[in-house]
This record gives C-alpha cells, structure tokens and sequence, in this order.
C-alpha cells in the first residue's frame, strides 16, 4: 500500500516480502522494512524513521496532512496509517488500511500499535522529540 503510494505501482505482497528479505515465519522486522524505504532499490525515502518509545499524536497529524502515509505495525503485523480522527482530550482514532488477509480499512484507538515508521524523503523538525536526529 504504501509502494503503490509513492511509486505508483501495486507490487504483491510476495514480492515486497522478497525485496525486503522476508524470513519465514518472523515476516519483515522494521530494520528490514526501514531500509526498504530508504533505499534506492526500495522506495528512495532517506530520511524515514522508525518510532518505538515515545509515540505523539501530532507526529500523525503532521504525515497524514502533508500527504505522508506512515506504516503502523503491531507485534506480529504492519498495516498503513492513511488518517486520524482528533478527538482532543478523549480516545483519537487512526484509519487503517490492512492488505491482510484480503484488504480492509478500520478505525483503532491511538497508542495501541507496538511502533511506526514515517517515510519521509526530506529531513525537517519533525522528529524533535523522537530523539531520531
């Protein structure tokens, strides 16, 4: 989902998991996925980040208002993050797409997922208090 957003291209998800050398049965960790995005092979995204600890919900708002789509993953699963739903001082939501097992979209609660990855191909202020600079 997120190669068919930037590059314009719907590769299967066979052939992601080979180009990020996948290994069966653990799938894709996010060292692999990151370097994916990064690299010139992949999507030539060289300033994406990966987030684990700190987790703020206007990093979200940030790459979803500027066109960004980000790779939200839970222990065992990454989906794609396409929007958010700003509830201010109740539960805020994030509209994920899932290509498992056959492609669907849902609203989940912010801070459940383990961790994300925010494909950038430009360096900014972003990630200030992610301590990734």
């Amino acid at each position: 989902m997120i190669t068919a957003y930037y590059k314009g291209s719907s590769p299967s998800q066979s052939s992601i998991y080979k180009t990020m050398q996948g290994v069966a049965p653990k799938g894709i960790d996010n060292s692999r996925a990151l370097l994916y995005y990064k690299s010139s092979n992949g999507l030539n995204k060289p300033n994406s980040r990966s987030s684990f600890n700190i987790r703020y919900f206007a990093d979200i708002r940030t790459q979803i208002d500027n066109n960004r789509p980000l790779q939200s993953n839970t222990a065992t699963h990454a989906r794609v993050c396409v929007g958010y739903q700003d509830n201010r001082y109740l539960t805020s939501y994030l509209r994920l797409n899932d290509p498992w097992p056959n492609g669907h979209s849902d609203w989940e609660a912010f801070g459940s997922e383990s961790d994300r990855i925010y494909v950038k191909s430009f360096n900014s202020s972003f990630f200030r208090c992610e301590g990734y600079e």
